[in-house]
């Protein structure tokens, strides 16, 4: 094909069909909640601070330092409390991206052969 020709391909009415019957557009609508969820976790604080989960996984490097490295066992309970809260933080993360990727999974489910 010359440079500059582009061709256009085009699913057939029954892809279409099937397209239209078996997804909701809405759930599209839905994962962009998901991802807002996600900006509570990810995204930056005020004056571009980064991320707390960031901070906090920096800070659960410096308690394991403390406990694994230097037997710091008064330091154990503030070490496994911020590991369990980081678990909880990261459980929800995933749970809301498994949410974006199953809406994205059911389009895909339904590519036009046509279009490939």
């Amino acid at each position: 094909m010359p440079l500059g020709v582009c061709t256009v391909t085009k699913m057939t009415d029954e892809e279409w069909q099937n397209l239209y019957e078996n997804f909701e557009t809405t759930l599209l609508l839905g994962a962009v909640d998901h991802i807002d969820n996600l900006r509570q976790h990810l995204g930056d604080g005020e004056n571009w601070e980064p991320p707390q989960i960031r901070t906090d996984l920096l800070k659960l490097h410096q308690l394991a330092m403390d406990v694994v490295n230097n037997g710091r066992t008064d330091k154990a309970q503030d070490f496994f409390d911020l590991a369990n809260d980081l678990d909880m933080q990261i459980f929800d993360i995933t749970e809301e991206l498994k949410a974006v990727q199953n809406t994205i999974d059911k389009l895909l489910d339904l590519y036009p052969e046509s279009l490939t």
